[in-house]
């Protein structure tokens, strides 16, 4: 039902590559411990997840996506029904500074670049070596995030995430994860 707010080609993928409601729900439930925390969602899309958990939560929501199409979009969506704590960039993730952000939702944004099966449409070239190049940006620039940041992966592959974070939770038979980069404790 939620979908009906897509065209129609747009909602024929969304099983695929649009978050499930109760998912997004869930990851904004793991990511946001106090109002007004800024969220990044790595590789947006359409946007279904910063919706859900913008009208969810009192966080601030920004997503970014190299698909000029779909910001537009989200974009329009967000006047049309006046999101307040949600916005979208138009922008490759490697032009973004994580700093900014508080917590991150990655929904494998990366695997239509190794896997031809996961391309959501034809506007962008793909291969394997990007697929490799954004999941080391990704590593390095969340390992350089402060003690207590927060990633919540979906359908995302481990060795993504940079060990200095700690898998703190898991949901739906293993797809949603939630990690946190810890904080230094010394034992006398």
């Amino acid at each position: 039902e939620f979908d009906m707010i897509y065209p129609k080609e747009l909602r024929e993928i969304s099983n695929r590559h649009f978050t499930e409601i109760e998912v997004a729900i869930k990851a904004s439930e793991l990511l946001v411990t106090k109002p007004g925390e800024k969220i990044l969602d790595i590789g947006s899309g359409t946007g279904k997840f910063c919706f859900v958990a913008g009208a969810y939560t009192e966080a601030t929501y920004t997503g970014v996506d190299y698909r000029k199409q779909y910001i537009d979009l989200c974009n329009d969506l967000v006047d049309r029904y006046h999101f307040k704590n949600v916005n979208f960039i138009h922008s490759d993730i490697i032009n973004i500074d994580f700093k900014a952000y508080n917590h991150f939702y990655f929904f494998n944004s990366f695997e239509e670049h190794a896997n031809s099966s996961s391309r959501m449409d034809d506007t962008k070239e793909t291969s394997t070596e990007q697929f490799l190049m954004y999941s080391h940006f990704l590593r390095n620039q969340l390992d350089k995030m402060p003690f207590g940041t927060k990633v919540v992966t979906y359908y995302a592959y481990s060795n993504q995430i940079p060990s200095s974070y700690q898998l703190k939770r898991i949901h739906f038979d293993g797809a949603l994860k939630c990690w946190e980069k810890p904080s230094l404790t010394y034992n006398n």
